[in-house]
């Protein structure tokens, strides 16, 4: 058996840390294929790269995978759509980060905030032919709290994701388990062309909940931050503090912001 870990990250990294030291898989019997975007050496996310080349583990490209019989391959963020009827072999697994058949497709950490959800989850899944709508083998539900950025939440989807890895690795390397197709209620999608991180205006016409959700979903400092009227926020914090309706009013950390029904948003900006 050879086994394929495809994707970035701490979540990808963990797993293949898992294998190997557990001695689930011996060193030979693993590969790998990083994201375009994967650097050479750990930043603020463990690279897959750096952790192939501690194990000894090669780089290999999709299209080597494809006539090998005995495959298990684990895409774990991978970027590339995977179409099954190119593999010979049919075990072929997802770790999506969202409670499907919830939030397929992209922007799982940012779209959950904006419609102010009290739970995510991950998901373990068979890829099939269209994206994330493969038969689910195995999930893991947790909170997201009322405070939660989009950074935060991502982290989340890292710690269960990993979590839920360890719990069924076994079952994907055997391929016993039982899958349960995926439901049509409350089934969605997003695709890239659905949301412009730069073009994400907050309306401040809102309720303080909306604004709150708008503001915390586009936190994610490695990669931005939302501006509000010039201000960049790394924080927001809905209270149950009531003051009068829209009011925006800077102070020397936070600006101090109410929707239409008045409730206190202190919302943290860099200077």
């Amino acid at each position: 058996m050879k086994v394929c870990i495809a994707g970035k990250n701490n979540i990808a990294v963990d797993a293949l840390e898992y294998l190997i030291e557990k001695k689930i898989m011996e060193s030979n019997d693993v590969m790998i294929i990083p994201n375009k975007c994967v650097p050479e050496y750990d930043s603020w996310q463990k690279s897959l790269i750096q952790a192939a080349r501690k194990y000894n583990i090669p780089i290999v490209k999709l299209e080597d995978l494809y006539t090998m019989e005995d495959l298990v391959f684990i895409s774990l963020q991978y970027e590339r759509i995977i179409k099954p009827d190119k593999f010979k072999s049919k075990k072929l697994y997802n770790l999506h980060f969202a409670p499907l058949p919830k939030y397929k497709g992209m922007y799982t950490s940012i779209l959950p905030l904006i419609n102010g959800e009290k739970t995510s989850g991950v998901t373990i899944h068979e890829i099939d032919e269209t994206i994330d709508t493969g038969d689910i083998i195995s999930q893991k539900f947790f909170e997201i709290d009322l405070q939660d950025t989009e950074r935060d939440l991502y982290f989340k989807y890292l710690k269960y994701g990993f979590e839920l890895f360890k719990e069924t690795v076994s079952q994907l390397l055997s391929g016993e388990y039982t899958a349960i197709p995926q439901s049509n209620i409350d089934s969605t999608i997003a695709y890239e062309r659905d949301l412009n991180y730069k073009g994400s205006e907050v309306d401040l016409k809102r309720t303080s909940f909306e604004i709150h959700n708008r503001i915390r979903a586009f936190i994610f400092e490695e990669f931005q931050l939302p501006e509000i009227r010039g201000y960049r926020i790394y924080k927001s914090v809905l209270t149950d503090k009531k003051k009068t309706a829209q009011m925006f009013v800077p102070n020397d950390s936070y600006i101090e912001i109410t929707g239409i029904d008045g409730y206190v948003i202190k919302a943290y900006y860099r200077k």
